[in-house]
């Protein structure tokens, strides 16, 4: 029986009774989470995500027993989305295929300050070498590239039984509606447009990979 079941379970036995406090815990982005309890039409009292923190724990708690929580701007609240996501990718290892050297500094940067162990290929042939070789959690993937375009070494790749589920998020220039069914039609998973934004980065991130061990 999976949380949201459990949770709605207990729903069900309390018609008599004041209904018992139910926090979830999860592997998810409190978002997507969320969204999923919303669709099943479960309510909790609270949403914790691994790795749980005494600070988050504490939080959750008051809230559910219906103490003031402390103060939570919008600022707070968006920064506390993205920490909760970095804390999900923490240990994971990226593939990075990209050309531009400027652009591999930025996003190695980017994700290495989350600690997520980053390997980076030139193309999409030195891409296919290193995923004979090695483990990854995630590739993200450059579409224009010589050798071998994002497009093509995600075909590719997808023909291999053990990659066919590996998730590829496409970094491309171009952000035209038409962009993300290309993408998709290649075998990626999802799309990120350059300039890369780094709250869109960590969201699609958390949303797909699953680090090994968590």
């Amino acid at each position: 029986m999976d949380g949201a079941e459990c949770a709605r379970q207990l729903q069900r036995s309390a018609h008599q009774h004041s209904p018992p406090t139910v926090l979830m815990v999860t592997d998810f982005c409190r978002e997507e989470a969320l969204q999923h309890l919303v669709t099943r039409g479960v309510a909790v009292s609270g949403v914790l995500t691994k790795p749980v923190t005494p600070s988050t724990l504490f939080d959750a708690c008051a809230m559910a027993l219906g103490i003031a929580p402390r103060t939570n701007t919008r600022g707070a609240r968006h920064e506390e989305t993205i920490l909760d996501c970095e804390a999900r990718l923490s240990g994971a290892r990226i593939l990075l295929v990209e050309d531009n050297a400027i652009n591999q500094e930025l996003a190695v940067e980017l994700v290495r300050g989350a600690d997520i162990e980053v390997t980076v290929a030139g193309d999409g042939r030195q891409a296919l070498d290193l995923l004979e070789r090695q483990h990854f959690d995630g590739v993200l993937m450059d579409c224009q590239m010589p050798v071998m375009d994002g497009y093509a070494a995600t075909r590719a790749l997808r023909q291999q039984p053990r990659l066919k589920d590996l998730p590829v998020i496409a970094m491309t220039a171009n952000a035209m509606a038409g962009d993300r069914e290309k993408v998709i039609a290649a075998g990626m998973n999802d799309h990120i447009a350059k300039p890369i934004n780094v709250d869109e980065l960590f969201a699609k991130l958390a949303q797909w990979l699953r680090p090994a061990g968590i």
